[in-house]
């Protein structure tokens, strides 16, 4: 009975062991590609936690790098403060790294204060002084910012009244570069007693004999003839000025143009608006120096 079944298992096992054979031969490949994943696979995973134990280690063993102290106290937290950089980094991982700054300050700029001017010092100059006497500043050490007031004074009075100026000389054929000029250096840029008490920029003297208030005013002596007429407003004292300029002594001056203001200061003075030898080349100097020609047309 025993070698009976012995006998019988022993032909199953053969049975069974042939098909396993047949089994490998007809799909080998397919077994060793399971094999072989099935190895990196493991291998992958030991490899992943010898890496983390590693560098568990290695942090617990590196020290942080310590806050700088200053000759007297610890550096307060407020002060910068540079994150320490990890020597098992790669030098790739450390040109990434951005250097972390806490509580760093931004520059403060600092402003300028503008000079206050001394207007008590500033009074004494002419408004136009400096323009007409381009090195006079130097010469005497004048404050800039004296020089710079002044210089306003007259590029504001222009800006005020250029467009009064050129409307006079479309209607009466006076250049505005004249006419901007002798208002500049007759009023002193508008600042003259006769310019702010009585409106008028050009000095135009009263020849009325008879007079009603407000008409005209003295600022010299008793004699009518140093009376100088009033007006209303400032428009009213420019128009009155190309008015002043059509009588028969200027009225030649108009076969000049509008453009030849050179010949215009000149003719002026020849024909006796000023009896200051000087007038004509002054005149010039305002008109070239601010550039009031570029108002002719």
């Amino acid at each position: 009975m025993n070698t009976q079944l012995t006998t019988k298992v022993k032909h199953i096992v053969r049975e069974n062991m042939f098909k396993v054979n047949e089994v490998i031969q007809k799909n080998w490949f397919r077994l060793v590609v399971v094999v072989l994943i099935a190895f990196v696979i493991a291998h992958k995973d030991l490899n992943i936690s010898f890496n983390l134990v590693k560098s568990n280690i290695n942090q617990s063993q590196i020290p942080l790098a310590p806050i700088p102290v200053s000759n007297q106290e610890a550096r307060p937290e407020s002060m910068n403060y540079v994150a320490p950089v990890q020597e098992n980094q790669s030098p790739s991982m450390k040109d990434m790294m951005k250097t972390a700054v806490v509580g760093a300050k931004k520059p403060v700029k600092k402003v300028k204060k503008k000079k206050k001017v001394d207007d008590n010092l500033a009074n004494t100059f002419s408004n136009i002084g400096f323009i007409l006497n381009s090195t006079y500043a130097k010469r005497n050490n004048i404050d800039p910012a004296i020089v710079a007031q002044k210089n306003k004074i007259c590029e504001d009075y222009i800006k005020k009244y250029a467009p009064i100026a050129v409307k006079e000389m479309k209607k009466y054929g006076v250049p505005a570069s004249i006419t901007l000029a002798q208002g500049l250096l007759e009023s002193n840029a508008g600042a003259s007693k006769l310019a702010t008490k009585n409106n008028n920029h050009f000095g135009i003297k009263c020849f009325a004999k008879s007079c009603k208030k407000g008409h005209c005013s003295n600022y010299t002596d008793d004699s009518h003839k140093d009376f100088f007429r009033a007006y209303k407003g400032v428009e009213e004292s420019y128009h009155a000025h190309s008015l002043f300029l059509q009588r028969n002594r200027y009225k030649h001056l108009a076969k000049l143009g509008t453009k030849n203001y050179k010949d215009w200061a000149h003719g002026l003075r020849k024909a006796g608006y000023a009896t200051d030898k000087k007038y004509a080349p002054k005149l010039i100097k305002l008109i070239e120096v601010l550039k009031l020609n570029r108002f002719d047309q």
